[in-house]
């Protein structure tokens, strides 16, 4: 008779006892460990054509959609995304768009880089920008993203600088990234701070 495996995951294993019948050994071995791999659809809609029936999802299962290139987890009820991962690398801003003639990069190197977190786009900022003649109470542009580095819409963020002062910074649709200081830091602000500046879902 046949009997179950040691770890108590529904995998039946044939007895010496059973009569041979290689067909059905195989196929108990994969019905039985397929569901506990990381199944592989191409998309949600051909996930959910396979997975029905008696192989229907049970909580626990994971699966990879290829079109979307995202990890999920069904969890007795629904599929959830689980996958986290960089889509680019922390890259200078020199290599992304080009600074404004009052600007330079300062140290450390002011970058930018892009993760999927669970399903979410974000993009993160991070390093100093030198600034040199920084007129007070005016929006000034810092900074360039070229086409591809650039949100559908516009973002604005409070942001450490050289003075006493928080400065305005703002990321427009148009890739023009502007900083703008009170009146009260006067006009010897030499550096913008980038650490912290968060985008989440740019194309939105």
């Amino acid at each position: 008779m046949a009997g179950q495996d040691s770890y108590s995951q529904g995998i039946v294993v044939a007895s010496l006892t059973d009569s041979p019948n290689a067909e059905t050994l195989a196929r108990n071995l994969a019905d039985a460990i397929a569901p506990r791999t990381v199944m592989r659809f191409a998309s949600a809609s051909a996930r959910s054509a396979a997975l029905t029936g008696v192989t229907a999802p049970v909580e626990g299962m994971v699966t990879w959609l290829q079109d979307t290139n995202l990890l999920y987890v069904y969890d007795g009820s629904a599929w959830q995304v689980q996958s986290s991962y960089e889509l680019m690398a922390w890259t200078s801003l020199s290599s992304l768009g080009s600074f404004a003639g009052a600007f330079s990069a300062g140290s450390p190197t002011p970058r930018m880089r892009k993760l999927s977190v669970l399903g979410v786009e974000v993009w993160e900022l991070e390093g100093r920008v030198n600034a040199s003649s920084l007129a007070v109470a005016t929006t000034t542009t810092m900074f360039t993203f070229n086409v591809g580095h650039r949100t559908a819409n516009g973002h604005g963020y409070m942001v450490y600088n050289s003075s006493h002062y928080a400065a305005r910074l703002t990321i427009a649709q148009t890739g023009i990234m502007s900083v703008s200081v009170p009146t009260e830091a006067g006009t010897g602000v030499s550096t913008i701070y980038l650490d912290g500046v968060r985008i989440t879902n740019p194309a939105l």
